[in-house]
């Protein structure tokens, strides 16, 4: 909107406390062309979404490698899959050894591998194995929650299972259908088939099935 390009001089000013605001650029560089926003994620490809009244550019694809981490921090959390055991750190070291790339991966995890990651061992392999295998008994809603699909958290994941009862009748449902479920107002509706219409939301729940 201020037609600011790459290297351009620009005037900031302290908005608030601390945050800078660009006020208006001062001197365009000599070969400045305008910034367009991307319109796919520049790390997979997927197309990215902007809701309405938010500045943030999102990338919703499941299984984008840069959101990999904190992805599967998430889908193991307490409030999630409750995974013990399965931490920042040992995430990083499953990734980092090419062991997973999504959530599903986690489900074909063998404690023989598992063992040769740094400071692990045979006895916190099984534990991670066990606690993997255990997460599988986990109700709808806290695998909803733990996607991460967005717009949908603890709660919403509690409703929406409540009301559909599955994963296929939730993923058939229309947006007439989701907002009539109490508590699931429009814009959640449209994240929610935004996010199950995208084939790699497909092939995760592919996979985890």
């Amino acid at each position: 909107e201020k037609g600011i390009g790459i290297g351009d001089r620009v005037v900031l000013r302290k908005a608030g406390e601390i945050i800078p605001e660009v006020v208006r650029v001062a001197a365009h560089a000599a070969d400045s062309r305008p910034f367009q926003m991307p319109d796919h994620c520049p790390s997979c490809g997927s197309p990215v979404t902007r809701e309405e009244g938010e500045a943030a550019l999102r990338c919703n694809n499941p299984e984008c490698p840069a959101q990999l981490v904190r992805h599967l921090i998430h889908f193991a959390s307490r409030d999630a899959m409750d995974i013990d055991g399965c931490g920042p750190a040992v995430i990083q070291q499953l990734i980092d050894s090419g062991l997973i790339s999504n959530a599903a991966d986690l489900y074909s995890l063998h404690a023989a591998d598992v063992a040769k990651l740094d400071r692990m061992g045979e006895k916190s392999a099984e534990n991670l194995i066990r606690a993997i295998e255990n997460s599988k008994a986990n109700d709808l809603s806290r695998l909803l929650y733990g996607l991460g699909i967005r717009q949908v958290g603890a709660k919403a994941g509690k409703t929406l299972a409540a009301a559909f009862g599955s994963m296929d009748a939730l993923m058939e449902a229309g947006l007439e259908d989701l907002t009539e479920v109490p508590d699931v107002g429009e814009i959640t509706a449209l994240s929610l088939l935004d996010w199950f219409a995208q084939p790699q939301s497909q092939h995760l729940i592919r996979r985890l099935r």
